[in-house]
């Protein structure tokens, strides 16, 4: 396995073609860092610069006294292959090759990017990008990306993405949300990836005690077939979730002018997955989700979902999503059926999945969303419940934290996904659960999928 630690927990950083100009991206991405809180020395390198933001700068990598462990290269890429060899000759552990204009680029592009690799492969400085916005590791509090965070929630997600949307402005987004932020450890956009691959980052995040969930985001697989030994291995021990695009005659063609990536046989690809049951997110919005789902719940005994819907229509939504998904609608026992039929209308069939609550929410609004969400994921026959709430007046109630607090402790084996609709009764009910880790989903599509997702993920490592 090639050492990525001086990459994903430096204790030294360069930025080379650091610049006291405040519209150049050089002095962009260094105010990151130092604004982010950097753990370690920072040593900007420019050779016309004395200081740049209260650091010392020096005219280049080799004049640094001290040890580098990450440099960040901020040059036209002309001067990239000979900037590697000086980071080699300095005994740089790792380097982010911020500079496009490679492979992605055509003309004189594969050319550069060719030189670059055989300069690579000749020393032991491991490489990210060219073509990359950069990374983030919370293990170094290193913000080495050219997006500023007002706040960055550090968690048990490691990323590797070949966009730089993964520590851009979608990270951005997400970072912003006041509730259901999910904690994301080290964000690594690997851009063409001349260097570091997704088999190297799955060996460190398979022996990393900090990561939890490992999410790729994929355009090329170079090594297809040492690409899913190593999944094989890391999916034993925690959960994969794969995003891959360019599937289509299409999208391998914007894909090889976005990173430069060659084609992958789709076929051998999903069926490698399904094997060790990791997940294929369909979108961005389904692999976060998926992501929030193996992060925050525990994963499901069996395919078996009982259903709770305020509203008829959603749950029979949501009875055609668990099905078409391969997850079986739960059968109720006659105790959870008894159960239920204190809680709802004489004339409701009280042991029917799913159990459709809005009636009875509307005399006692509480004692119903906890008495039958309670009941449910009590049932033997149930393996995790999926809640679709109306979150409105009339069927508001004020104790939202201490009822979802006592499921969780009550049921802590079983998974709990809510999709909540509505407005500013919704906004109250997501900062209540806000810390809880009880994932709220979009809609019933995204939260089905990742229960699938969660539940196949189960089976798969049973099996093993």
């Amino acid at each position: 396995m090639r050492d990525l630690q001086p990459l994903l927990e430096p204790r030294s950083v360069a930025i080379i073609g650091a610049s006291s100009s405040p519209e150049k991206s050089g002095y962009t991405l260094l105010k990151n860092i130092v604004d982010g809180g950097f753990k370690g020395p920072i040593y900007p390198i420019n050779p016309k610069a004395k200081e740049i933001l209260g650091h010392r700068a020096y005219p280049a990598i080799t004049a640094v006294p001290e040890p580098v462990d990450l440099a960040f290269i901020v040059l036209p890429r002309e001067v990239v292959a000979e900037t590697i060899r000086a980071c080699q000759a300095k005994g740089v552990g790792a380097a982010v090759i911020i500079t496009a204009g490679f492979r992605e680029a055509g003309g004189d592009g594969p050319r550069y990017q060719d030189a670059l690799a055989a300069v690579i492969r000749a020393g032991q400085t491991r490489v990210i990008g060219p073509n990359t916005i950069g990374m983030v590791t919370m293990a170094s509090r290193l913000i080495g990306t050219f997006v500023p965070y007002r706040h960055w929630k550090d968690g048990g997600v490691s990323l590797m993405s070949q966009t730089g949307l993964m520590a851009g402005a979608f990270m951005n987004e997400l970072m912003r949300a006041e509730v259901q932020r999910l904690g994301i450890g080290k964000s690594l956009p690997v851009g063409n990836k001349i260097d570091v691959d997704e088999v190297d980052f799955l060996a460190y995040c398979r022996r990393d005690p900090a990561t939890r969930v490992v999410g790729l985001h994929l355009e090329g697989i170079p090594d297809l077939p040492a690409f899913l030994r190593e999944l094989r291995a890391t999916s034993r021990e925690k959960p994969v979730v794969v995003l891959k695009t360019a599937r289509t005659a299409a999208g391998q063609r914007t894909a090889a002018a976005h990173t430069g990536a060659d084609p992958v046989d789709m076929g051998a690809l999903d069926e490698g997955l399904k094997a060790c049951g990791v997940p294929r997110a369909g979108d961005l919005e389904d692999f976060m989700s998926t992501l929030k789902a193996f992060a925050w719940q525990p994963l499901p005994r069996g395919p078996r979902v009982g259903v709770v819907t305020w509203t008829g229509a959603q749950g029979v939504l949501a009875m055609d999503e668990v099905v078409e998904a391969g997850l079986e609608p739960a059968t109720f026992t006659a105790e959870t059926g008894r159960r239920l039929a204190a809680l709802l209308p004489a004339w409701q069939a009280a042991d029917v999945n799913p159990v459709d609550v809005w009636a009875a929410a509307e005399r006692a609004a509480r004692a119903v969303t906890e008495g039958t969400l309670d009941s449910v994921l009590a049932d033997p026959n149930t393996d995790g419940a999926l809640a679709l709430i109306l979150a409105i007046e009339g069927v508001d109630f004020s104790e939202v934290r201490q009822v979802f607090q006592g499921l969780k402790e009550r049921h802590p084996t079983k998974p709990l996904y809510l999709v909540i609709y509505g407005s500013g009764v919704k906004t109250r009910w997501l900062h209540d659960l806000e810390g809880l880790d009880i994932p709220v989903f979009f809609n019933s599509r995204l939260a089905v999928s990742a229960l699938a997702a969660a539940t196949r993920y189960a089976q798969a490592r049973g099996a093993r």
